[in-house]
């Protein structure tokens, strides 16, 4: 079974474990690196900021889902930017997805799947 494509909006690369659900890298490292800056905030921020990064973010995940075929995308950010991104990427017809993970002693944390995080 093939399975659609999911981009990584996350500061994190993606795993084996992850790939294995169709998430992947952005295909421009700069991207990559501008996400990780965009989603660290040394300071509370204010909704101007956050409005502005999570524009920012939906940029990049538009471009890549257009690279790619992509309609989902992996998210992961801080609370307070969780309900305006997957507001943002719903509006872009855009699904956003996080991981559903199961925690035992052996293992760690696995990842079970994909949810809808909107």
């Amino acid at each position: 079974m093939k399975t659609e494509p999911v981009i990584n909006l996350t500061k994190f690369k993606v795993t084996p474990e992850l790939a294995s659900f169709g998430v992947h890298d952005l295909s421009n490292w700069k991207e990559f690196q501008e996400i990780r800056s965009l989603l660290y905030y040394p300071d509370p921020p204010n909704r101007e900021q956050i409005a502005q990064r999570v524009e920012r973010l939906t940029a990049i995940a538009l471009r890549e889902a257009k690279k790619t075929g992509s309609t989902q995308v992996l998210v992961s950010c801080p609370p307070w930017m969780l309900s305006p991104l997957c507001k943002e990427l719903l509006y872009l017809n855009m699904q956003p997805v996080v991981t559903f993970t199961k925690s035992n002693n052996d293992k760690g944390v696995t990842v079970i799947s994909l949810v809808n995080a909107a």
